[in-house]
């Protein structure tokens, strides 16, 4: 009996037209394995209603089709299901996409696709919110939250709005417990990471296991702030964890707590300030298609 996949885009992230991608997927999808339906996304959150829609209908697997906003979203409407993950990238970070090694040219991908190989991994919540790659507070969120709005997204803009708001970036005093061990002390960002990357080719935590059950927590030293430019080749040789200015911990439960109102992202989402944050991993709770 073929699987059967839904293909859910958002034709804001950066994919083709919905024609080319149509006959992409026409073309390169193994029909031999495979039947299949793609929807496109119209509003935030649809993804999410698209999702659970798949799920209800009991298809085997859904194609997530955009950036990591859309993979979250469509993450959150398959955990607890027996409904399958799977990755097209097509937005600017990519990051959990590439943490499964997924490519970035929609051909090829689907070609990965039609060999992948189902697996559980383990999901995250946030104050109750889901995310499935990393999440944060600090500097990184602020960036976040003020890029959202932003009409060119991308990397360069990105950098472009680190260096801004660098100038005036006040770091944050903060009490962390990470499973019962308590730290304190002020950091410019907070990262807890599920998986590796933060997307392009930049590698937060090095050592994350989408399996083991466990964060990996990255605390980064408030120091003067060329210091970190200095050190941001460390994102794309996979030493993060060697620099004199990050702090690295492993653990299931952490609470952090923010002496002035901190900005967060979840997945690269920014969110408005808030003083307490509770943050969890959830063993287990997601199928995913991997290479």
């Amino acid at each position: 009996m073929k699987e059967s996949i839904t293909f859910i885009v958002n034709p804001f992230s950066g994919t083709t037209n919905k024609y080319d991608f149509d006959k992409i997927v026409k073309d390169h999808i193994d029909t031999n394995r495979y039947e299949y339906t793609i929807k496109y996304t119209e509003s935030a959150g649809h993804a999410t209603t698209l999702a659970l829609e798949a799920a209800s209908q009991q298809k085997s697997i859904v194609v997530a089709v955009g950036g990591d906003g859309t993979i979250n979203e469509v993450a959150a409407g398959l955990v607890h299901t027996e409904v399958a993950l799977a990755i097209l990238p097509a937005g600017s970070g990519n990051g959990f996409a590439l943490h499964l090694g997924m490519n970035k040219d929609h051909k090829s991908a689907i070609q990965q696709l039609n060999t992948a190989k189902r697996s559980k991994v383990d999901t995250c919540l946030l104050n109750g919110k889901f995310f499935i790659n990393v999440a944060g507070l600090g500097f990184d969120a602020q960036v976040a939250y003020h890029t959202k709005t932003d009409s060119k997204r991308g990397f360069w803009n990105y950098l472009k709005r680190s260096l801004q708001l660098s100038t005036k970036y006040t770091p944050e005093e903060l009490s962390l417990e990470i499973d019962g061990k308590k730290i304190e002390g002020k950091y410019a960002a907070a990262v807890v990471a599920n998986a590796s990357k933060y997307g392009y080719i930049f590698t937060v935590a090095p050592f994350a296991k989408l399996n083991d059950g466990l964060l990996d927590i990255i605390l980064f030293k408030d120091t003067f702030v060329p210091r970190y430019f200095m050190e941001a080749y460390r994102f794309v040789n996979n030493t993060v964890h060697k620099s004199s200015i990050t702090e690295t911990y492993t653990g299931k439960f952490i609470k952090i707590k923010s002496v002035n109102k901190s900005y967060y992202h979840l997945d690269g989402e920014g969110f408005d300030k808030t003083t307490d944050f509770e943050i969890s991993v959830v063993p287990d709770s997601i199928w995913v298609m991997q290479i």
